[in-house]
């Protein structure tokens, strides 16, 4: 993983990431209308999806290299039942809200961070005129910004809103580090939804 250069990958990134912040933008101005929030929320993924299949590459380059996939999709489906279990038993959740809010943000927040930050993004910054360093440092910024469109319009930004952009900052070279150890996205997934779900961060 990361070891690719796409070909315009850069403009290919650009586009997807001015798709999503549009798309969260939108998200949170109907965020009162589940529907339509979830059928927004869905799009850049298909567009990565689409992109992917259009250029003739696979899975592997979303985050699927299939060099740990089997090991860490299993400590990843453990972890995930795990979270949810700590949800209803250490975090008093009832059933319902935990099992919803454990699938919206495995489904709707993480995966699709992942598929499009980590998988797509990221994997298409890499150019040659461009260090490495500055490839993740910009990969880092844009999924940092990309909290701020539809958290703007829920809530006032405040200094708690601050620190939790540089968080997402940090975290992104968190999961990008896993993701060149272990080839896929599935640690960082599990990982994305603890922070999220349970709130530890």
């Amino acid at each position: 993983m990361y070891n690719k250069q796409f070909k315009n990958g850069i403009y290919f990134a650009i586009a997807i990431w001015l798709l999503d912040m549009l798309c969260l933008y939108l998200a949170g101005r109907f965020s009162g209308n589940d529907y339509l929030c979830w059928v927004v929320g869905i799009i850049p993924t298909i567009a990565v999806m689409t992109i992917t299949y259009l250029q003739n590459h696979d899975l592997k380059d979303l985050g699927f290299y299939p060099k740990h996939l089997k090991q860490d999709g299993i400590v990843m489906c453990c972890v995930l039942v795990i979270e949810l279990l700590i949800g209803f038993y250490l975090f008093h959740m009832s059933w319902e809200y935990a099992i919803h809010s454990w699938l919206y943000y495995i489904f709707w927040i993480a995966l699709q961070e992942e598929l499009v930050y980590r998988g797509f993004i990221q994997s298409h910054l890499f150019l040659s005129c461009i260090n490495r360093k500055a490839s993740y440092l910009i990969g880092a910024a844009m999924f940092a910004a990309s909290h701020i469109p539809y958290q703007m319009q829920i809530r006032p930004w405040d200094a708690l809103f601050t620190v939790q952009i540089c968080i997402a900052f940090l975290w992104h070279f968190v999961y990008c580090w896993i993701i060149e150890k272990r080839g896929n996205i599935c640690i960082p997934l599990v990982i994305h939804v603890a922070t999220d779900f349970l709130g530890v961060i």
